[in-house]
């Protein structure tokens, strides 16, 4: 079953930035999380899909599984720059210096994994250093190999530590690890021609980058990363709608989240981070916080609401109107706050 779950303040609003996206993910019934997934993410979990009953007794312990989630390395609207020579390098020093400068942006730690519940066993996030090393080398001229090598250094550097911060913030403390995509390229091909046997449709070349997205969405992953118990992927909803084909669409239908082949995983969307302009990745870097401008950042009147939720500041503090809520300039300023932690 696919469950629309509550969540906190902004429901209405949030709404507006993203039908198009849940129509392809849930039902109209109204479910609940049992307690013990919920911990600080029950304000922002918006969908899940389990089994047929997703009941206390069905869902996996949490002390026993693990949460699966991914960080884009760059986001469509830096890559549409580049592909646009709207930022131009004239060497991989010049790309180093610009990336290292401003990575990560605050909804890529957002985004990557959400707020996991505290008790899981683990987080993995993967990270595809080769496939955009590849692209950005085709629109620049620029070596793949010493891009890649770039991507995977700075996340090392700048993004994985703010991401551990990240979630210590929101109450986990457990193991976070990064998968890079190059690393396990030769498995990923060996289950992507397995999957294309299953599936008896061949991929073509154009589409097999996104053939090898799609299989991080299946029980196939878990063996790639050897992964033997019970896992989750955590995801926001504006990654959840996937690219699909008619036999890959059938596969699914077939083997559900929590049935079949996939009886041994799950998936749980939640809100993306979201600014009144909508879905933040949409931005430029120049518009979210992030390691460059989180000192100086503003965050805008209208944007303070979203705020409050995409960092649950509603469990911290008044945020409605009466006598005890706290004006949206001091509101701001304790989200500057908390984003200074980050990125240190």
């Amino acid at each position: 079953m696919n469950a629309l779950l509550n969540w906190a303040s902004g429901q209405s609003r949030a709404q507006q930035f993203l039908p198009d996206k849940l129509t392809r993910v849930t039902d109209p019934e109204v479910g609940t999380l049992p307690d013990g997934w919920k911990s600080a993410t029950a304000s922002k979990v918006l969908v899940h899909r389990f089994s047929d009953k997703p009941s206390a007794e069905q869902l996996p312990d949490l002390n026993l599984t693990t949460m699966l989630g991914g960080m884009c390395l760059l986001n469509t609207v830096e890559m549409k720059a580049i592909h646009g020579h709207n930022v131009e390098f004239k060497s991989e020093l010049d790309f180093e210096t610009w990336y290292s400068g401003w990575y990560p942006r605050i909804d890529q730690l957002h985004d990557s994994v959400g707020i996991p519940p505290r008790s899981c066993r683990k987080v993995i996030y993967v990270s595809e250093d080769n496939f955009f090393a590849g692209r950005i080398a085709s629109y620049t001229g620029l070596r793949k190999e010493v891009i890649q090598e770039i991507l995977r250094r700075t996340n090392d550097t700048n993004g994985h530590p703010a991401l551990v911060k990240y979630l210590s913030s929101f109450g986990y403390r457990g193991d976070v690890s990064v998968i890079y995509t190059s690393d396990i390229e030769k498995e990923m091909c060996v289950a992507l021609r397995i999957w294309e046997r299953i599936l008896g449709q061949s991929f073509r070349t154009c589409d097999r980058d996104f053939a090898k997205v799609e299989l991080m969405y299946t029980s196939f992953w878990l063996d790639i990363l050897g992964i033997s118990n019970q896992a989750i992927i955590y995801e926001s909803t504006n990654k959840m709608v996937l690219k699909g084909w008619l036999k890959l669409n059938d596969w699914f239908r077939n083997n559900p989240y929590g049935c079949g082949v996939n009886h041994n995983l799950g998936i749980v969307g939640y809100l993306p981070f979201l600014t009144s302009k909508g879905d933040a990745s949409t931005l430029s870097y120049t518009e979210v916080p992030n390691r460059q401008n989180y000192n100086n950042f503003v965050i805008a009147e209208d944007d303070v609401p979203w705020y409050v939720i995409n960092m649950l500041f509603s469990k911290k503090i008044v945020v409605d109107s009466g006598p005890f809520a706290i004006p949206n300039t001091r509101v701001a300023e304790m989200i500057n706050g908390d984003l200074s932690q980050y990125f240190v």
